[in-house]
């Protein structure tokens, strides 16, 4: 097998379990519809696997048959492509499809976790069969946005909370709750300076609508810093991948 080209991209797949170089394994159903039915792979196809534990596989797809696929592990990378900013989204539920763009973008752009909030004007409510199912859906989100980025960790999308839970949680270590709003604000480049070495911030986006009068009172009467991003005011998912880009600049690897 010859990997020496750098225009050839190796297709990159999260495998949820213990993997070891010379190992020989089947390929799960799902991996196995995507990579031989759908991306049509075929037998000495090289493949590239992560198991969320660090770093990444390379593999070759030894047999493929019309059920089933079997593939040689070859070698262990180290390779580590995680941002040294732990960065969590605290991300107000907004439509669907909004909230599974916002997903997918944040986690492309290194987000450490997601962490769905249900605040006064969040449009979508649902009891807890179909939140569980939403959950689900979020997460293989992260998971292939990982897939797509080069990734090898799987940020966690976190239970959801209430605003007013989450506003009463203690903060972790070395956290810096931060609040995004338009108007007269001040911007992100402040913050340069003001945090830890290695700060833990969590990103407080509100949903269409934005945040309540109460909900931005109760905000600064627990010390959250308020931003701004200047004189226009962004949609919800428009704001969550903008700031997180920006935070990123400024404290983690872009």
């Amino acid at each position: 097998m010859n990997c020496d080209n750098p225009m050839m991209r190796i297709p990159r797949f999260y495998l949820a379990q213990p993997l070891l170089v010379n190992q020989t394994l089947e390929l799960p159903t799902e991996l196995f519809r995507h990579a031989i039915q759908v991306l049509r792979m075929k037998a000495g196809a090289p493949l590239i696997f992560f198991n969320d534990e660090g770093g990444e596989f390379l593999a070759e797809l030894s047999d493929v048959s019309k059920r089933k696929a079997t593939v040689s592990i070859l070698s262990f990378d180290p390779v580590d492509r995680e941002s040294s900013l732990h960065l969590t989204l605290v991300q107000s539920i907004i439509k669907p499809d909004k909230m599974d763009l916002t997903i997918q973008k944040c986690v492309e752009l290194g987000i450490s976790n997601i962490r769905p909030m249900i605040s006064q004007r969040s449009v979508v409510r649902m009891g807890r069969d179909k939140l569980d199912k939403k959950l689900s859906h979020w997460q293989a989100i992260a998971i292939n946005a990982c897939e797509q980025s080069g990734r090898t960790r799987i940020p966690t999308i976190l239970t959801p909370l209430a605003f007013d839970a989450w506003l009463e949680a203690p903060a972790e270590h070395n956290e810096t709750r931060l609040m995004l709003m338009p108007g007269d604000y001040p911007r992100i480049s402040t913050l340069q300076g003001s945090l830890p070495e290695k700060p833990h911030i969590s990103l407080m986006i509100g949903p269409e609508g934005g945040f309540t009068d109460d909900e931005v009172t109760a905000c600064q009467q627990h010390n959250i810093i308020t931003l701004s991003l200047g004189p226009r005011i962004l949609r919800a998912e428009t704001a969550a991948i903008t700031v997180t880009s920006l935070l990123q600049q400024y404290f983690g690897d872009l």
